[in-house]
């Protein structure tokens, strides 16, 4: 069994997943339709109960959000980078580039978002970053901004839970040391996945 250089935590490939792990190892490939089980659960998986935990955690949110992917994907990109979470925010970019999400929105998000449009798209993800990284500095206009556009106070719950989720797994992933995987790595860089 292979461990983390920088952590000595274990981590547990595929072949060597047993019950609970290895169910969730399964389900993440067949969900997600991956061929490799990610990094992240495998750095996970030495706690059973935890990986649990962060399936039934990843699957409810999913099924449960009414926001679309597109959305969800540059919340958590824009959070993972302002987290500085190598990790997921390469995983982040990988699918914005995947879902069509231009050049020029991925760099105005991390560099210049006042320059993100349309005005609801950037009112959402503001709302977002600032419940991600400072939810006590959260204001009255902050949530008649995003009401202004349209968001109902359903959504602004979701977009604290999204801000909450995004700030959760930069964690997860920073504390593990989790590796990007070289997939991600090509795609996030815009080159084709090997």
């Amino acid at each position: 069994m292979a461990s983390n250089k920088s952590t000595g935590l274990p981590i547990i490939e595929e072949s060597e997943a047993t019950g609970e792990a290895a169910r969730i190892y399964a389900a993440f490939k067949r969900e997600l339709q991956l061929p490799n089980v990610p990094n992240m659960v495998k750095a996970m998986a030495a706690s059973q109960g935890m990986l649990t935990v962060h399936w039934t955690m990843f699957t409810t949110f999913w099924r449960m959000t009414t926001f679309p992917t597109s959305l969800l994907s540059m919340i958590f990109y824009t959070v993972a980078e302002v987290n500085h979470c190598k990790y997921c925010s390469a995983g982040n970019e990988m699918m914005c580039r995947q879902l069509g999400i231009d050049e020029d929105t991925l760099k105005a998000l991390v560099n210049d978002l006042g320059s993100v449009s349309p005005d609801r798209l950037r009112a959402i993800i503001n709302f977002a970053l600032k419940a991600a990284n400072n939810p006590q500095g959260l204001v009255p206009e902050d949530y008649d901004e995003v009401r202004a556009q349209g968001v109902t106070d359903e959504e602004i719950i979701e977009l604290i839970f999204v801000a909450a989720i995004a700030t959760l797994v930069d964690t997860l992933a920073d504390a593990l040391k989790v590796e990007l995987e070289s997939e991600v790595v090509s795609v996030s860089k815009g080159q084709a996945a090997p």
